[in-house]
């Protein structure tokens, strides 16, 4: 294993770069924020790796977004990281600027018009908030929702985030309701039912029947507290709740 001690920037240097965004514009298209690391000052040191091997295979193209090998890529590059130290912005915001720059530009085109750069380079290169660690930053929304994924059973990582991946509002529908989310036995039976239209019409990715059921397995859920059900009974509710 290719592998190095995994930094992360202290909270001065997150915020400089924030502030200086309209100035390092240039860096942000093609340049780079080697700089940084010239002072030592200026980081910390996780107590985790980074899988060098599987952070270069994080790559996409204007054609190709490479979704699901990025997923996985990311997920195999930094081994032991937990969900604690995965919600600290100081990771994902050096991860941007220092290993995975490249990537964040290309897979985030930067606008040209600077003002609206400003705006996404602060929503992509940054990540404020629970939203913008587990949704907006290039680069912490594919290891979490690795991670969301990696919580199903019965399926293979890489199936679950082809299921997953496959339709974007779909995927909101899931991210955005932690009962689902942090649920396994309620994610896994509902990616399980995902799973078995992806094999064949996909028709529950339609988006008012995906929605329709996950508001009649909210409504069913209040009643009988998903908590406590078994994963049969889950599954039989989740079922319920897609035919319906």
């Amino acid at each position: 294993m290719k592998s190095q001690n995994l930094l992360m920037f202290r909270e001065r240097v997150v915020a400089q770069l924030k502030a200086s965004i309209k100035e390092n514009l240039g860096r942000y298209r093609t340049g780079d924020f080697n700089f940084v690391l010239s002072d030592a000052t200026n980081l910390l040191d996780c107590d985790k790796k980074i899988d060098l091997a599987f952070a270069e295979q994080v790559t996409a193209s204007s054609e190709n977004q490479n979704e699901l090998n990025c997923c996985l890529a990311v997920y195999r590059a930094l081994p032991g990281l937990t969900p604690y130290l995965a919600r600290d912005e100081r990771l994902w915001v050096y991860l941007t600027h220092i290993h995975f720059l490249n990537y964040s530009r290309i897979r985030w085109e930067i606008p040209d018009d600077d003002e609206r750069a400003i705006s996404h380079i602060k929503t992509h290169f940054f990540a404020t908030g629970a939203r913008g660690i587990e949704r907006d930053n290039a680069i912490s929304r594919l290891w979490w929702m690795s991670l969301i994924c990696s919580r199903v059973e019965r399926l293979s990582l890489e199936r679950t985030l082809q299921v997953f991946l496959h339709q974007s509002d779909v995927r909101a529908n899931i991210v955005e309701r932690p009962t689902t989310s942090q649920n396994v036995s309620v994610l896994s039976s509902v990616i399980e039912k995902l799973e078995e239209s992806y094999a064949t019409d996909k028709a529950l990715y339609e988006r008012e029947r995906f929605r329709l059921m996950m508001k009649e397995l909210n409504l069913k859920g209040g009643i009988k507290l998903l908590e406590v059900l078994d994963l049969s009974e889950v599954k039989k509710l989740v079922t319920e709740c897609a035919d319906s």
